[in-house]
């Protein structure tokens, strides 16, 4: 959960390389471009080079070791970079973000924060269950900090707002075959960090559910916050700046660029979107 004081950095510019896709492209960040942790960004957590590669599957590793599930958002320092008031961090792709019509939910691009769903068993009458993980009637998120104000960039120079909005849904899912809310161990069946969740959906759409049946509603996602470049009037992009206008800090695990996806595939997931709508 956020419990973190503020600190002030000055602005780092990096450049990395982050493992690469069994394409032989990553579809997760690369480098970072520039990096300025803002006047209040959470204290440790202003490494940028966390942001590259891959989200967050197993968090941490050192202190409590548990799997990453909508109840228990990735934490460790090395894990998440946090964007203070009047920061920015932006990130370059070795894999092109284009605005696809293919792309399931309109989605180019996912972003993965350390935003968590309170687990009402905590604090309900009956002792027994506390921890098993329930959202209750009405989900609260908790960690998503302020709103982050999204840019995509062809070049790096010049940059296009894409949306303004709270990294909040969906909060990340490591492995779609977890048992437990705050498994301690590594699950078998990695989820799908390029498959988009229905960007129309509230938190109030998750309500009254178990561990088990939220983690079915994702059906192989591994949730993050899903966004439609098709705003900026560009066709593809190769970087992506976050800013922090709103003054509350917020935090950056990663980034994943969506693939295009097969004939067969969109029929399938077209389908699975009728199914999270009627639901």
């Amino acid at each position: 959960m956020r419990n973190f004081t503020g600190t002030h950095s000055a602005i780092v510019v990096i450049a990395s390389t982050a493992s690469l896709s069994i394409a032989g492209v990553s579809s997760f960040a690369t480098s970072v471009l520039s990096y300025d942790a803002g006047s209040n960004a959470a204290v440790d957590y202003t490494d940028a080079s966390t942001a590259l590669g891959s989200a967050e599957r197993f968090t941490g590793e050192g202190v409590f070791p548990s799997g990453v599930t909508p109840f228990n958002p990735a934490f460790g320092t090395d894990e998440i970079v946090s964007i203070g008031a009047g920061g920015h961090l932006s990130l370059g792709f070795d894999r092109a973000i284009t605005n696809n019509a293919s792309h399931l939910f309109g989605v180019d691009l996912i972003i993965f924060s350390n935003a968590g769903i309170a687990d009402t068993t905590w604090t309900d009458a009956d002792p027994n269950n506390d921890g098993t993980g329930f959202t209750g009637a009405n989900p609260f998120i908790f960690g998503a900090g302020g709103a982050a104000t999204v840019q995509v960039s062809a070049d790096g120079v010049n940059w296009i707002t894409a949306t303004t909005t709270k990294l909040d849904l969906f909060p990340t899912l490591g492995y779609s075959d977890f048992i437990d809310a705050t498994p301690f161990s590594p699950g078998s069946v990695e989820t799908d960090f390029t498959l988009a969740m229905d960007p129309t959906l509230a938190a109030s759409d998750l309500a009254n559910m178990t561990f088990a049946e939220l983690r079915d509603f994702y059906n192989g996602s591994g949730g993050g916050v899903g966004i439609d470049i098709a705003s900026t009037g560009l066709e593809s992009a190769s970087f992506v700046r976050f800013l922090n206008e709103s003054g509350e800090a917020f935090e950056i695990d990663a980034v994943a660029v969506v693939p295009a996806p097969s004939t067969l595939m969109i029929a399938s997931l077209l389908g699975l979107g009728a199914v999270r709508r009627r639901r």
